[in-house]
């Protein structure tokens, strides 16, 4: 079953195959990453900005932050899961196993630090994000990046499979919320998490899309929760009719629906911030 993050300091996909879990990443930030790239040049990251990427995941925002920095600038990807991570030294990007609500983090260090989609895992998000903003230099930019799965719904009434996909949606979030395990509505508090940090120049970039059955979005969001619906069905917490309406509505092209929102929140720390 999918865990917090910060339990026992284990990642949540622990247990998928090595294959699987490389291409589920890939999938995230196939779709992920332009948002990202957009965030990143609204703050102008540049050359000799020295980076830090928390859940590193695949690695593709540390390589994309390496050649953008360049000789002059340094990236750090750190994960609790960094097998993924291991062609990054070769790029000059150093890589740390890292559990972001313990371990040591260097302070007033970083031009940038960011995550994605890390939030929705953690117990207690705003103590995670003031740990970040710890290690942000005056001056420093704050990015985060995280799901408000609340807005996903059926946009298609009369689809036969409408009925059980808005009530797996709903059975999930309140199991996931119930057990500890995430928070899949965290996106929509982040702002205003953000606004606790005093930080200054905050600006965001919030989106959702239309999405069909068979896309690739529809078929990461069922790889990432294939093992968790194993879990719910064992445990009652949904049935095999509602399971089966879903899978085969995120499969039929002409089942329509709204994907959950993606909130990027950027901040910076103020230049006369002291640690």
């Amino acid at each position: 079953m999918p865990i917090d993050a910060d339990e026992d300091g284990r990642y949540f996909a622990a247990d998928y195959e090595a294959t699987q879990e490389r291409e589920r990443l890939q999938r995230l930030e196939a779709l992920g990453d332009p948002r990202t790239i957009r965030t990143f040049d609204t703050i102008a990251v540049g050359p000799g900005w020295r980076c830090l990427e928390v859940g590193a995941g695949g690695g593709s925002v540390a390589r994309w932050l390496g050649s953008r920095v360049g000789p002059t600038g340094h990236v750090v990807a750190v994960d609790l899961d960094p097998r993924f991570l291991d062609d990054l030294p070769a790029l000059g990007i150093e890589v740390r196993r890292c559990d972001i609500t313990r371990d040591g983090i260097e302070s007033a260090a970083y031009d940038l630090v960011h995550c994605r989609v890390l939030m929705v895992h953690m117990a207690d998000p705003l103590a995670v994000l003031r740990r970040m903003v710890a290690a942000l230099r005056p001056g420093g930019w704050l990015v985060v990046e995280e799901p408000d799965y609340g807005t996903a719904e059926s946009l298609a009434p009369d689809h036969p499979s409408a009925a059980g996909f808005d009530a797996y949606l709903r059975a999930r979030h309140e199991f996931l919320v119930g057990a500890g395990v995430m928070d899949l509505h965290y996106g929509a508090r982040l702002p205003a998490h953000v606004d606790e940090l005093g930080l200054e120049a905050t600006g965001s970039d919030v989106g959702s899309t239309t999405e069909r059955g068979g896309s690739v979005k529809s078929g990461f969001l069922v790889e990432s929760f294939a093992k968790l619906d194993d879990v719910m069905i064992a445990g009652g917490v949904v049935t095999e009719s509602v399971l089966a309406d879903a899978r085969r509505a995120m499969e039929d092209p002409t089942f329509v629906y709204r994907s959950p929102t993606m909130y990027s929140v950027w901040g910076r720390k103020p230049v006369s911030a002291s640690e």
